[in-house]
């Protein structure tokens, strides 16, 4: 079972992910990804997209309920607004949870940012929220897109019910903290997560083959191999994956632009928003242990520890339960276990 370190000193701070299956609450009956004949996968989801300030248009993909709690999913680097259909491979999205997830600026649907710009998804993102007049949001960060979940909750705290980052990872030498300094496991080349690391193993091979994950498999890193376990046998997850990966990694003019602000590890946290950090207990490209250093200093922030080398495949029904109680906690009109009462936040 997995562990869990807290900053915060109540109750709830101290409770433990037990808590959180104990009274989880029945999936959605619905399952996005569950199809009669797997050879034959769903249509990808049909997506929307708004069109900025500086006349670019932010695409997103929803998931679930479209009158549930409103859940936005900032993917992993090389990752699109189809992440969900591999991700929730094992899961469904539970029928109060409505799920957003968006294409980077200049990835998928969504324009690059221009030359001479940078990329700044927080502020497309309260455009966004602004144009769905949604009312509040919890925010899931995945790998590289957590930096983007907690610089949207720190800027727009009104706007934001709780930061969940999933599997975050971090730089090479977290700077010295009074009394504490750490050294962080790294890599010859930067970590990018699971799925560009899959997608590096396979080359230009296809990954819809089951021949072609079966040889990518001794090219691996280890974080990515045990993160996959057995998936790549089943043709649906092949085929999501495939998919996410086509829209996910930009055309060379198509990259995105970088981002001037400081990164999250070592950026000044102000907020009064919730954030919760799920981490595996065996990821070594960023070790638990560095993610606790940097949450024992801010206010609010705790660390989920599961058991594996990544948090990002198999606890999505833990992690949406704590994603609905957020709204209760920010809002006691809104009854987590349906979503009723969304509508009351927005007068």
């Amino acid at each position: 079972m997995p562990d869990r370190s807290s900053t915060a000193t109540s109750a709830r701070g101290r409770s433990g992910l037990a808590a959180l299956r104990a009274t989880s609450q029945p999936m959605s009956a619905v399952d996005l990804f569950d199809d009669e004949d797997p050879l034959f996968p769903a249509d990808p989801p049909p997506f929307c997209g708004i069109r900025l300030p500086d006349a670019r248009t932010l695409a997103w993909a929803e998931y679930g309920n479209p009158r549930g709690l409103p859940c936005l999913v900032i993917p992993d680097a090389g990752s699109s607004r189809l992440a969900p259909t591999w991700f929730l491979h094992d899961a469904a999205v539970p029928a109060p949870i409505r799920l957003l997830a968006i294409d980077r600026p200049g990835v998928g649907a969504s324009d690059p940012v221009g030359i001479g710009g940078r990329e700044d998804l927080a502020d497309d993102l309260l455009h966004m929220v602004e144009t769905l007049a949604v009312g509040r949001v919890a925010v899931i960060g995945l790998g590289h897109g957590v930096d983007d979940a907690l610089a949207f909750a720190d800027r727009h705290p009104g706007l934001v019910t709780a930061v969940i980052g999933v599997s975050a990872r971090t730089a090479a030498v977290i700077p010295e903290q009074p009394g504490t300094r750490r050294l962080l496991p790294h890599r010859s080349q930067p970590w990018d997560g699971p799925l560009l690391d899959w997608a590096r193993a396979a080359g230009r091979a296809d990954l819809t083959r089951e021949l072609t994950w079966r040889r990518a498999l001794d090219r691996m890193s280890t974080d990515a191999s045990e993160a996959l376990g057995e998936r790549w046998r089943e043709p649906d997850f092949r085929a999501a994956v495939a998919a996410d990966l086509l829209l996910g990694v930009p055309d060379r003019d198509r990259r995105s632009r970088p981002s001037a602000r400081e990164p999250w590890w070592t950026r000044r946290w102000s907020a009064t928003v919730p954030v919760h950090l799920w981490h595996g207990r065996q990821e070594w490209a960023t070790h638990v242990s560095v993610i606790r250093a940097v949450a024992d200093h801010r206010a609010g922030w705790d660390v989920l520890v599961v058991p594996g080398c990544s948090a990002l495949l198999g606890f999505w029904p833990e992690l949406f339960l704590q994603a609905q109680r957020s709204f209760a906690t920010r809002n006691p009109d809104i009854d987590p276990s349906t979503g009723d009462g969304q509508e009351l936040a927005l007068t």
